[in-house]
């Protein structure tokens, strides 16, 4: 037999707490930002700023601090803001260059080097402290 199941919203018994999720995780942080002259950031969460560090280079500061600095980063990139040029490329972070405020990211081209790109994204999953 099917059933089906059709909410408007799901809170807790307090009706304003935020629901538990049981063995899974949520998105702690994304962020969907264009980098150039003058940072975009189109939507986000848990981001307090964007700090341009050098061409292609982010600082991300969260705005809500994760309880080790050993969270999931999952980042991507498309086209470049400056030059517009179809040069494939990465979006980037390490672990030496993250921390539970902030994560450092860069977009790379397959030559290494560095340029600004139009799209961004990151999406963060992890414990916030």
């Amino acid at each position: 037999m099917t059933s089906v199941l059709n909410v408007d919203s799901i809170a807790a018994k307090d009706g304003t707490s935020p629901v538990e999720l049981t063995k899974q995780t949520a998105a702690k942080a994304f962020l969907v930002f264009t980098q150039a002259a003058t940072y975009v950031d189109h939507n986000s969460l848990n981001v307090s700023s964007l700090g341009d560090t050098g061409t292609g280079l982010t600082t991300i500061n969260w705005s809500s601090a994760f309880s080790t600095a050993y969270y999931s980063s999952t980042v991507g990139t498309g086209e470049f803001s400056v030059q517009y040029l179809n040069i494939p490329a990465l979006g980037v972070t390490s672990n030496s260059s993250r921390t539970t405020n902030l994560l450092k990211y860069h977009t790379q081209t397959i030559a290494n080097g560095t340029v600004d790109s139009a799209e961004n994204s990151v999406s963060i999953h992890g414990d916030l402290a």
